[in-house]
């Protein structure tokens, strides 16, 4: 759903965006104040955990409310039993507590953040193996998306640029470039300035279990939801 991709196009932004501004403070650190300088880090950085908790707050209940359409589609033979039925069901989702920090796609989101702001460790980074946020992968050092650059959709078939190491959906970067000569990689940041072409893209068995590891947590996470709110 277009929604939900922008909010989750707007949540990696934050992620970008706290590293940038890390990797900000590492650079000017010699000349200023360091601890104020994390003071103003671990802010920017609240601010945007917050940001994150109301989009995916919305995000639920966006979730929810086409949910519920479906169900009333479903169940309306004439124009006015769906806006009786749409009237009463919408208010009850609208009513519905969502604690959004037992949702497992905030509760990662805060801890990369969290690891992204730390003061970089003697060795120039931090790491954390098992650290995933929904569309963000890090392990041994390496941070990436599950979710395609382009299409903002988590992937199905990802390939790897060999060029430059980042990740995309294979149906995806292959329908731009069909048709498409110039086209760099879409990663923020991405210093490669070589012409993705098909030989370049290798498929990535390790991104793909994470992937099929991201959508079970994801319906483990709705059955989760579904038994909240039935004991509320």
């Amino acid at each position: 759903m277009e929604f939900n991709r922008h909010v989750d196009s707007a949540l990696t932004t934050f992620v970008d965006n706290t590293k940038f501004f890390r990797e900000m403070a590492d650079v000017v650190s010699d000349f200023s104040d360091d601890g104020e300088i994390q003071k103003l880090l671990e802010e920017s950085a609240r601010l945007r955990v917050e940001h994150a908790e109301n989009l995916i707050r919305l995000k639920s209940k966006h979730q929810s409310l086409n949910q519920a359409m479906q169900q009333v589609q479903n169940s309306s033979s004439t124009i006015e039993q769906f806006e009786d039925l749409w009237k009463e069901t919408s208010e009850a989702v609208d009513q519905k507590r969502i604690n959004v920090k037992n949702i497992a796609e905030f509760k990662n989101f805060k801890k990369t953040v969290k690891s992204a702001t730390a003061q970089l460790g003697a060795n120039g980074a931090d790491q954390d193996e098992d650290l995933i946020i929904e569309g963000i992968e890090e392990t041994g050092g390496e941070i990436f998306s599950l979710y395609d650059p382009w299409s903002k959709a988590l992937m199905k078939n990802p390939v790897r640029n060999k060029v430059c190491g980042h990740i995309y959906d294979r149906d995806s970067v292959m329908l731009i470039i069909k048709d498409n000569i110039g086209i760099l990689c879409p990663v923020l940041g991405c210093a490669n300035k070589t012409c993705i072409q098909p030989a370049h893209l290798v498929e990535d068995a390790n991104v793909r279990q994470k992937v099929q590891r991201r959508m079970a947590e994801e319906t483990e996470d709705g059955a989760a939801s579904e038994e909240d709110e039935e004991q509320d």
